[in-house]
């Protein structure tokens, strides 16, 4: 692989480059400017230092529709170019340079003619003055957020900046000729090596960039070649990942020694996206061609399907993290995390956290594979996957009206098989099983036409549990976007089940509207934007559900929802992110301030953003003791609701484990490590020796009889 360009100092973390003395910023936003409104292309030469701009309106910057972020207001455009001129008066003085680009919809940027940075439009070169945008995005500045920020290196500057004139070119793209905005606020700013002040003061919200030598966290490394990863399509890219194992220190200079090879990568998300200046990736692993390879990453299951979650509105970081785990805990498979710290083109981005992207496989969702064959009998009825959420990636409607909101239908979207692949057949089953539960539920007995009632169509404790960590997160994304459904065959009992959990950045508290921040009351009856199903309203009415859910939670808070349980790892994690969480917030200082939702109060610290999340969680799962039933009758639940006699010996940090098991039972054993990964597996029918495992924290998911039960203990 190509080595990667990474400004190295002796520090692990450090804000400086080089010999950068200090910063100086040589063309602001509020300069004078030459523009050109591209309701007609410009001249072909506008990016050339020789082009006699002298015929182009000017005025002082940012340049747009004047919608309180604009100094000079312009009229309606798809796309609109602007000249800068100036003057650098010794090169050898510049260490490093900066464009901070503020923009609304999409933007290609250029030095004497040379493109440095471009986002959110895809077409390949210079684009036309009447391409638009990939998208609706906003500008940052006004809402209070740090300007994405695009790095010149020592390279890049030698190549393309002139001792004496120069001048920065900027073309800006709406996403259509009805957009309510249009927006261009730029900043040029240099790391100058010594003490002399040659140009101007940088801005107030001016930080300098941070710089990355060595971590506690695995770390990630992606080099673009040049090339600017936009939403859609992928690029070609090379990442290497650091890894050296728990409690050794990972370096940037050592070898890529998890993963060394390419990716094809593009930006992720909706809300986040359009609003968030850290953005989210999603990746795979492939060959220098693009061609997919399942690959081994961090120490999650063969693949090829990755997403680089990139938390901002989260401070804490780790709302997924913790969401995921009380899936897993609870016996479902739920996306494997990993924090990280990400390079990108020699550029800090901050703290992520590797995730597992929802997917068909045996170590996913482990349901069957739906071939072009699979179109009769048996092999017609699994396996699917299918979401509510925003976007349209093709599905169906259902026939019933959303919950409060008559005449709005609910769609589905295929996730597996996608709209493109899915056959007719598999098309008209899927929607007609999910049609035979929902006419079931919505009958005031519970049953349908055919007289099954809407139990038999459900794996009833999947909806329990995804019930359970919705309304304990009170994710305010919960039931009406994000929400995963998978079916398998018949044959394997193809019910459908509620999941795989997604999404929790908005949960535990981090949402300012509907009552999301409140300790009290249901999310599932909250009339929010886009509207629950149903199915909640009428399960909560429904003596089955009602019970099967008190002796879950009475299950659960003595297990995985033991707030004890829940604070320990917790603090786990925020002690494990506490020297990666001061980078970060260096590179994005947005602690004690508002992003879009945070409800208020704002701490101004790591360590007060973990306390409110626990705080929170803790008057939360009270709130929902006193308001879920206590009563429980094991005899209506499918699944037991005790554990069966499991205790260790002779005393937890030796990790023996005694199994007292019905005679000619076998118990399946699953052991986990504090992040996640499975670190042991086997079949017994008594006694299990754990004492080989390294010192630290584990859980024990034991399955026994098609019920899973867990065990926690600490190898000292």
């Amino acid at each position: 692989m190509r080595a990667l360009f990474i400004l190295l100092l002796t520090l692990p973390f450090s804000t400086t480059f080089g010999q950068i003395d200090h910063w100086e910023t040589v063309i602001h936003a509020s300069d004078t400017w030459r523009y050109f409104v591209g309701t007609t292309a410009p001249d072909p030469n506008w990016k050339a230092l020789g082009f006699n701009d002298a015929t182009w309106p000017q005025g002082p910057g940012g340049i747009g529709y004047g919608d309180g972020d604009d100094a000079t207001t312009i009229g309606t455009t798809l796309s609109l170019y602007m000249r800068k001129q100036f003057t650098i008066t010794d090169l050898s003085k510049i260490e490093l340079a900066l464009l901070h680009m503020d923009y609304d919809d999409a933007f290609v940027a250029y030095l004497n003619g040379t493109e440095i940075a471009r986002a959110n439009i895809s077409v390949p070169g210079e684009p036309a003055y009447n391409d638009v945008a990939d998208g609706w995005l906003e500008a940052q500045m006004f809402q209070g957020n740090y300007p994405p920020e695009f790095t010149l290196d020592q390279a890049t500057i030698s190549n393309l900046l002139n001792q004496g004139n120069n001048v920065l070119t900027i073309q800006v793209h709406n996403e259509s000729l009805g957009s309510s905005d249009l927006s261009a606020i730029p900043f040029f700013s240099v790391g100058i090596n010594d003490a002399s002040f040659t140009y101007t003061q940088v801005p107030s919200w001016f930080i300098p960039p941070v710089t990355l030598t060595s971590s506690n966290l695995p770390i990630v490394v992606v080099n673009t070649n040049g090339q600017t990863i936009v939403d859609e399509p992928d690029i070609i890219a090379e990442m290497g990942i650091i890894d050296n194992g728990p409690g050794i220190r990972n370096y940037t200079t050592d070898p890529y020694n998890d993963y060394d090879g390419y990716v094809t990568i593009e930006i992720r998300g909706q809300t986040s996206q359009q609003f968030f200046p850290k953005k989210s990736y999603g990746f795979e692993t492939s060959d220098q061609f693009g061609n997919d390879i399942d690959t081994n990453i961090l120490g999650f299951p063969k693949e090829e399907d990755w997403i680089l979650n990139g938390p901002y509105s989260d401070k804490t970081f780790i709302r997924n993290t913790v969401a995921m785990r009380m899936g897993r805990d609870m016996g479902w498979y739920a996306s494997r995390t990993q924090p990280c710290e990400l390079i990108i083109n020699g550029e800090y981005r901050g703290v992520y956290i590797m995730m597992e992207k929802i997917k068909r496989d045996n170590d996913r969702v482990d349901i069957a594979k739906l071939t072009v064959a699979d179109t009769t009998g048996d092999d017609l009825t699994g396996g699917y996957i299918f979401k509510i959420d925003k976007g349209n990636d093709g599905g169906w409607l259902s026939n019933y009206d959303l919950y409060t909101s008559p005449l709005e239908k609910l769609e589905f979207q295929y996730v597996y098989p996608k709209s493109i692949n899915i056959l007719p057949p598999q098309e008209q089953y899927i929607q007609a099983y999910v049609d035979s539960f929902e006419n079931a539920i919505a009958s005031p007995s519970y049953h349908n036409s055919a007289g099954k009632r809407y139990t038999e169509y459900i794996h009833l404790n999947s909806f329990v549990d995804n019930f359970i960590i919705n309304e304990v997160t009170k994710n305010v994304d919960g039931y009406r976007l994000s929400t995963y459904f998978h079916k398998d065959k018949n044959s394997n009992d193809g019910k459908i089940v509620a999941g795989p959990i997604w999404d929790f950045n908005l949960g535990f508290s981090n949402c300012n509207y509907c009552n999301a921040d409140v300790t009290s009351g249901w999310m599932y009856d909250v009339h929010c934007d886009d509207e629950n199903p149903f199915w909640w309203h009428y399960m909560r009415q429904d003596s089955v559900f009602i019970n099967a859910l008190s002796c879950r939670w009475n299950y659960l808070r003595s297990t995985t929802l033991d707030l004890g349980y829940l604070n320990t790892y917790i603090d786990s994690m925020a002690t494990y992110l506490d020297e990666a969480q001061q980078r970060n917030f260096a590179k994005w200082p947005i602690l004690g301030n508002y992003v879009w939702p945070n409800p208020s109060p704002y701490p101004t610290t790591y360590a007060g953003e973990i306390q409110n999340l626990k705080s929170w969680l803790q008057d939360r799962i009270t709130w929902m003791d006193n308001n879920i039933p206590a009563a429980c009758d094991p005899t209506g639940v499918a699944t037991a609701t005790a554990a069966p006699p499991i205790e260790l010996y002779p005393n937890p940090s030796q990790g023996m484990v005694q199994l007292t098991l019905p005679a000619g039972t076998t118990a399946q054993v699953v052991v986990y490590d504090v992040m996640g990964k499975q670190v042991y597996k086997t079949a017994t029918r008594g006694p299990l020796n754990l004492s080989h495992l390294s010192k630290g924290s584990y859980q024990v998911r034991i399955f026994l009889e098609e019920q899973v039960h867990q065990l926690r203990f600490m190898k000292q």
